[in-house]
């Protein structure tokens, strides 16, 4: 399916560049999820219609009460924060705290990847017990056509709907590491290919996690997990064992870690941006630039700069070197899309870019009679590099909206960081 251009109000708002570099994704793969619509009126509804109660109990099973909004969290529609006042507004107690508990993994591993960039994508430690992996995804697992069901059930839901319970995402990544003695990079790259709400360091650093490669000890499971949790298990396979037995005959006795230590140096978070000096305001004449990690109609920016036009861009280079499947990539496109013509609606003046030449920027800047640029932070480190460069040439202010939390803290775990974030976070 193409890209339905009747979704503007003005068809002449796309940039020149669009819909050719738009024609060189064209594939013969045109599924999208049935799931997700990619507009901002669905993403509020879903937030709306959310209510935490029962989170706590009932979140593991793959049935339980989860908000799945994370797609439009990771496209940027909703911050954290603006998420989680949504859920303190319905539930107190265990389910308020388990629920912002988890947000705050997003944000661990958003910081996670500010500081590490593309180190997320090698294995940062060693493996925990003595393994040597294939460095290769065969072909059955990869469509989903093994003799194990469980395994082919995952991989099926994956690629219809570009969604999975966090579950499904460790029992996949837990077969395929540890059972299937392979690189954890392949099944990463499955993922995020796939993945709606794919994000380089939550999805590398949880294969990661599960891998061992950044943890002190490898996630594993057995049949009777699956069972305990919804999902038909596979029986008369080795992860049929108990985990004792699965302990010697999978990890030789180091399913808790220990074969080899963690590194002293960590990462670590100073709650700053990597050029923190482009966060001022506004300049003169703004064109107001909505990036893939902000993609939404109420961005500190827009109230930043009330009268300026406003450009939705999406990398196209980024797109091209991530090579995602056409149902990530149709979301995000005319999620990007939606803004626009909600831009629109408000009275904005608003086009869409897809391109990777920040030029195309800077003569949308001039077209539009803009003498500087206004942004939304963001968590990605490219992002940010581009915008350094873009300065170059043409003034860059970047508005931050309301963080998580604004810490220094060692991101060597999920609980070092929280240890620093909660407090500040359960303020809100």
């Amino acid at each position: 399916m193409l890209l339905d251009l009747s979704i503007f109000a003005d068809p002449t708002t796309l940039t020149d560049d669009f819909v050719t570099t738009f024609a060189d994704f064209a594939t013969a793969e045109k599924h999208i999820s049935p799931d997700f619509e990619p507009s901002v009126a669905a993403a509020k509804t879903a937030l709306n219609n959310y209510d935490p109660r029962g989170y706590a109990k009932s979140r593991n099973h793959l049935e339980g009460n989860v908000s799945r909004l994370n797609p439009y969290i990771t496209w940027g529609v909703f911050t954290l924060p603006e998420v989680q006042r949504a859920a303190k507004a319905k539930v107190s107690g265990k389910d308020y705290q388990k629920f912002v508990n988890e947000l705050a993994w997003k944000a661990f591993f958003r910081e996670a990847f500010m500081a590490l960039g593309g180190r997320v994508y090698d294995s940062l430690e060693p493996y925990k017990y003595p393994t040597s992996k294939r460095d290769e995804m065969p072909a059955d697992l990869e469509s989903g056509t093994t003799e194990l069901t469980c395994i082919n059930s995952i991989v099926q839901q994956l690629k219809e709907t570009g969604y999975l319970h966090n579950h499904q995402r460790m029992w996949f990544a837990a077969y395929l590491t540890h059972f299937a003695n392979i690189e954890w990079w392949h099944g990463e790259a499955l993922f995020y290919r796939y993945l709606l709400d794919g994000e380089p360091g939550p999805n590398a650093l949880s294969w990661q996690w599960v891998a061992s490669t950044f943890g002190g000890k490898p996630y594993y499971f057995n049949s009777d997990n699956m069972q305990k949790y919804g999902h038909e298990p596979c029986r008369g396979v080795l992860f049929d064992d108990s985990y004792e037995a699965l302990n010697d005959k999978v990890f030789s006795g180091y399913g808790k870690g220990g074969y080899a230590k963690r590194p002293k140096e960590q990462p670590q978070t100073d709650g700053l941006p990597l050029h923190p000096r482009l966060l001022r305001e506004p300049g003169e004449n703004p064109l107001v630039v909505l990036h893939a990690e902000r993609l939404s109609d109420s961005a500190a920016v827009l109230d930043a700069c009330p009268d300026a036009p406003v450009l939705v861009w999406l990398d196209s280079d980024r797109f091209q070197d991530e090579q995602p499947s056409w149902m990530r990539l149709h979301f995000a496109l005319h999620l990007a899309a939606d803004v626009v013509r909600n831009l629109q609606q408000q009275g904005r003046e608003a086009v869409l870019s897809f391109s990777g030449e920040f030029e195309d920027i800077v003569q949308t800047a001039e077209r539009l009679g803009c003498k500087s640029i206004a942004a939304p932070d963001s968590w990605h480190p490219d992002t940010w590099e581009y915008f350094d460069e873009l300065d170059e040439v043409v003034p860059v202010s970047v508005v931050e909206d309301e963080p998580f939390a604004k810490v220094s803290a060692s991101l060597r775990s999920f609980s070092s960081y929280w240890r620093k974030a909660e407090k500040e976070a359960m303020k809100r």
